[in-house]
């Protein structure tokens, strides 16, 4: 099954370094696209958020899943390796100086696996993909308040 991506940009008033700060808080993370609550997070002795339970309702379904990290790059990317037991994928939030704030980049990437996340998957993918702008522009909204 081939991944699908959604894409998108928006501009928050916030400094990148206030923003990167929040991207350590784990309640940050329910506002991002595919995140409807943060469970269990791991933050390391700096504040460094490590790792995440998280649960997503898509399409009617709640999931349970997991995220670890994929990458980052102080004050400017960070990306998470997802998983609930029919989709896995990345979600990569990456930061650049805007004229007025900070410029941030959502990119998710998803696929089904296993029987049941390859048939439901079309449903699954259509729901993401049609609440996916407005959910990154409430994401930066709320950066907006840090």
């Amino acid at each position: 099954m081939s991944d699908h991506a959604f894409q998108h940009a928006a501009t928050t008033k916030t400094p990148i370094p206030d923003v990167w700060s929040a991207l350590d808080n784990p309640k940050t993370w329910e506002a991002i696209p595919g995140v409807d609550r943060v469970i269990d997070p791991i933050i390391d002795p700096s504040g460094r958020l490590k790792g995440f339970s998280f649960e997503s309702v898509v399409a009617g379904k709640s999931y349970v899943g997991q995220a670890v990290p994929a990458g980052r790059e102080d004050e400017r990317l960070m990306a998470w390796d997802i998983r609930t037991s029919e989709v896995e994928g990345r979600i990569t939030v990456g930061l650049s100086p805007a004229d007025t704030g900070t410029r941030v980049f959502v990119d998710l990437r998803v696929r089904g696996i296993g029987m049941l996340g390859s048939v439901f998957f079309p449903v699954i993918a259509s729901a993401i993909g049609s609440g996916f702008t407005g959910t990154v522009e409430d994401f930066v909204r709320v950066l907006d308040t840090v």
